[in-house]
């Protein structure tokens, strides 16, 4: 016999009686990905909600993934009945989260598609477009971080408060295990500054995966209810695949387009060839800088490539934009690059010895005298990052991004801006091959490292260049050898770096470490040049 009851008083399991209350509290746990697209008011709230639907704090209960299916509901009316489907409906009782949505009052964030909320508890939410993600030690006042490359020094305040009412179902079949959860999710939310609310109003439903009779028929249920609604707003919010199994969680609340009155050029021009290649390595940079404020290793690494890379576009792809405007950007970057190239020389540096004592013969290097020279070469490189974290948050680098965004937005044309993409590609690249040769020549006659490194830095743009031209350059049957060479070169100069380094320091150990770190630059320096004459 079916029934319903409080979640209190019905069997059901851990799987229900946190689904709510902790599934909203932001400091939870976060729970697998499941998003919310559109225009809608307080989306990111619901996406919070549902995706953490299947939260469990029982081990034993059955592990539902996020939400399978969700309809926009645009009016009030009721969920149906679901008693029919299920043996027992356990209804968790309602509860409400209050929040505020921080931002700029421009909208830099939103424009960014990111979400910055704070609950009533004072814990600080980010949604970058991938679900809600947790921030600890975040004190009321203080701007996030993370957020910095895309605030740039301006202030955050209040922008929306928002109130999240959340009712969930809890469907048990006969056999007594949870089957289904269905969830009626209404988000009310408008300006301080405004008396008037915009509402918005979600089903969904997680399911246990069984395909079991009692999920069809709620499935169904809802999806009949639901008819109207998905007439007015396109339907449930699925992947639009066939079958219910193949319906995707909801998409994510959509980037804020603020009106723009850039110069827009036409598809398949040069200009809006380099407009495009430079998005895409701009949004590298951004999506890089959080990683290197925290530290990740490697991040301040990729951060100096993705860098390069633009760079490597204005100079080799020039006259497609205005070259003030291209020089001006690729000037300012270079100055960041090399900020995060003292930092990255270090962290090398530091390294490269370590390796040379592995390879060193045994009994010949003393581990005391190793330990210290290795803790004088990482506090250098902690004395580089600490630099390095000051620039991030300086009107160096905002201004760099600024002149980067504005470049991207205005893009002001070249004596080349309306060139056919493909035969402006393979112009220029023939160019910079010519200049690549020009090096190469130089570098097989010389063992001086500067113009070994020359090279090196020669066959780096002809790489970057080839890979931003993607489909509209030829094949370059070199590529790889570009690479490989580029990597010996590399590996030859670090040694030689290392080299240096060593001869200040008057121990028997730090000799040793040179001699080994001669012979292996010596080693990658001549596989190089044979690369190079190779091309």
């Amino acid at each position: 016999m079916s029934g319903t009851l409080p979640v209190a008083a019905a069997p059901v399991r851990g799987i229900a009686r946190r689904t709510v209350s902790a599934s909203l509290h932001r400091g939870g746990p976060a729970g697998r990905l499941s998003t919310v697209r559109g225009d809608r008011p307080g989306a990111g709230a619901v996406r919070t909600t549902l995706t953490r639907m299947h939260q469990r704090d029982d081990p034993h209960d059955d592990d539902f993934p996020a939400p399978r299916v969700t309809w926009r509901v645009p009016d009030a009316r009721r969920l149906p009945a679901l008693e029919p489907y299920a043996d027992v409906v356990g209804r968790v009782p309602d509860v409400m989260v209050r929040e505020a949505v921080w931002d700029t009052s421009d909208g830099v964030l939103a424009a960014a598609g990111v979400e910055l909320v704070r609950g009533e508890d004072g814990t600080w939410t980010v949604d970058r477009g991938e679900g809600p993600e947790h921030l600890a030690d975040r004190s009321a006042d203080a701007p996030v971080p993370e957020l910095a490359v895309h605030l740039r020094g301006r202030p955050l305040t209040v922008v929306r408060l928002r109130d999240t009412t959340t009712s969930l179902l809890v469907l048990h079949s006969r056999d007594g295990r949870v089957r289904a959860e269905v969830a009626d999710v209404r988000v009310d939310e408008g300006s301080p500054d405004e008396a008037v609310l915009r509402a918005g109003r979600w089903w969904a439903l997680a399911d246990d995966g069984s395909g079991h009779a009692l999920v069809r028929g709620v499935e169904r249920a809802l999806r009949d209810a639901a008819e109207d609604a998905d007439t007015d707003a396109g339907g449930p919010d699925t992947d639009g695949g066939g079958g219910a199994a193949d319906r995707a969680p909801v998409p994510r609340l959509a980037p804020l387009r603020r009106p723009s009155t850039s110069h827009r050029h036409p598809s398949g021009t040069a200009a809006r060839f380099v407009v495009d290649a430079l998005a895409t390595l701009r949004a590298d940079a951004v999506r890089l800088d959080p990683l290197v404020r925290r530290r990740e290793p490697d991040a301040v690494h990729a951060l100096r490539g993705a860098l390069r890379r633009i760079r490597s576009v204005l100079v080799v792809y020039r006259g497609a934009l205005d070259s003030d405007a291209s020089e001006s950007v690729r000037r300012s970057l270079g100055a960041v690059g090399r900020a995060a190239g003292t930092v990255r020389d270090a962290e090398v540096l530091a390294a490269s010895v370590q390796r040379l004592a592995g390879r060193a013969p045994k009994g010949l290097v003393d581990d005391a005298t190793l330990a210290g020279l290795v803790g004088r070469l990482r506090s250098a490189h902690g004395d580089a990052t600490a630099g390095f974290d000051e620039v991030l948050c300086s009107a160096e680098w905002f201004g760099a991004l600024d002149a980067l965004d504005a470049l991207i937005v205005d893009a002001p044309p070249g004596p080349r801006a309306g060139d056919a993409v493909r035969p402006f590609v393979e112009r220029r690249l023939h160019r910079e091959r010519r200049h690549m040769r020009r090096v190469r020549d130089a570098a097989t006659r010389s063992a001086d490292l500067e113009v070994l490194h020359d090279a090196r830095k020669a066959a780096r743009r002809l790489r970057f260049a080839i890979d931003a031209a993607g489909g509209f350059a030829s094949t370059h049957r070199h590529l790889g050898r570009l690479r490989r060479a580029q990597a010996s070169l590399g590996d030859g100069l670090d040694a030689a770096n290392a080299v240096a380094a060593l001869r200040h320091e008057a121990d028997f150990t730090a000799g040793v470490l040179a001699t080994v770190g001669r012979q292996r630059a010596d080693r990658r320096l001549r596989r190089g040049r044979e690369l190079l004459a190779r091309l």
